[in-house]
């Protein structure tokens, strides 16, 4: 099934809270850039308006990686803006690791709360579904983010992960000649991110037989990503390319470490990377997973709150970086750590950062 059957499959008809029309176009005036349908068979979605100030919850699943730790520390510095802030009274956030069954709980205690939303990057895109039934039933708005979930009662804000693992397969066959070994540094195994580009790269890598993929799974960490890489290379196998969602600062180290040269890669945002990559100049395809979707899903959660028709899916940017883009302080940062990830800010969607401001903030 093709990433777009899927959306309209999971969201189609989506429970009496969707409404059943779609979005040729936006509506909502002066939202066209932000809040773009994910396409022209996405339906809106309305939820009763409730006066604000508003209890929103964060539930966060894996917590092992500096987009994660990023991602909590961008929605905190968001809801302490000004015009923000009066829209808040309350926010909490909690991580409940890779564990399906720790994140239930988590909610249930959010449900038990009595939040207004909860904005939720889930441990699975199944496994959440029942508890995510029970917070609509008692009036709970569900928003989710990166790895999303598959009930047709929450609302969608994210990437197009099928697309951006096209992406980096199809940059990578071009360099290849259509043939050869490539290394494929995968995420975190039963994740709605980690499927879904591997869909994407498995669509393009499949039409040539003449190339030959090996799996590693890196988890989106770079200690994780240099050890799994170093092993492959220790196999004594010639790699002519790397697909990689994430840790692409491990995975060049380990080709370093190893004392080979390091051949074109298509990976994530990480600043090590991109800072690698304008050093020494090895070819280079960088899409990011912004971790500013956790303050877009605040966002919409206030919005739709607010009584804003929305669409149930939503679709944002995918920031990307090659060697002749990448500039110092803009795109990558030079005296900041190799995990910071770079796309922080979603301009369209008035989520602007600074660095600076971002590490301050404590998780």
């Amino acid at each position: 099934m093709q990433r777009r059957d899927f959306l309209r499959t999971t969201l189609a008809g989506a429970a009496a809270i969707a409404l059943n029309d779609t979005l040729p176009g936006m509506a909502i005036a002066g939202a066209r850039e932000c809040f773009s349908p994910w396409d022209s068979g996405t339906q809106t979605f309305a939820w009763k308006k409730k006066q604000g100030p508003y209890k929103i919850a964060l539930s966060n699943s894996y917590i092992g990686n500096m987009w994660r730790t990023e991602m909590i520390q961008i929605a905190k510095a968001y809801t302490e803006e000004p015009a923000v802030k009066r829209d808040i009274k309350e926010f909490m956030v909690s991580s409940a690791g890779n564990d399906v069954s720790a994140q239930i709980a988590q909610m249930n205690q959010m449900i038990l709360a009595g939040v207004d939303a909860i904005v939720l990057d889930a441990a699975s895109p199944t496994g959440l579904n029942s508890v995510i039934d029970q917070a609509v039933a008692a009036g709970i708005l569900v928003v989710s983010f990166d790895n999303v979930v598959t009930t047709k009662k929450a609302v969608w804000v994210n990437q197009n992960q099928f697309e951006m693992g096209q992406k980096w397969a199809n940059w990578l066959v071009q360099r290849t000649g259509d043939k050869g070994n490539i290394l494929v540094v995968r995420g975190v195994a039963g994740t709605f991110v980690d499927q879904e580009r591997m869909k994407g790269g498995e669509a393009v890598f499949k039409k040539y037989p003449g190339i030959k993929i090996t799996e590693v799974y890196g988890k989106w960490d770079d200690g994780t990503a240099q050890k799994v890489v170093a092993n492959a290379l220790a196999s004594g196998t010639k790699f002519d390319a790397v697909w990689s969602e994430g840790g692409d600062t491990g995975v060049v180290r380990a080709f370093q470490q190893a004392g080979l040269k390091m051949p074109p890669i298509a990976g994530e945002a990480e600043n090590g990377f991109r800072t690698l990559a304008a050093k020494d100049k090895f070819p280079m395809l960088s899409i990011g997973q912004s971790p500013a979707l956790g303050a877009l899903g605040i966002k919409v959660a206030v919005a739709i709150l607010k009584g804003e028709k929305l669409p149930q899916s939503i679709a944002t940017p995918q920031p990307t970086a090659t060697n002749a883009t990448l500039k110092p302080g803009v795109n990558y940062f030079p005296n900041l750590p190799d995990s910071f990830f770079t796309p922080i800010s979603i301009s369209d969607c008035g989520l602007n950062f600074t660095a600076e401001k971002i590490l301050k903030i404590k998780v």
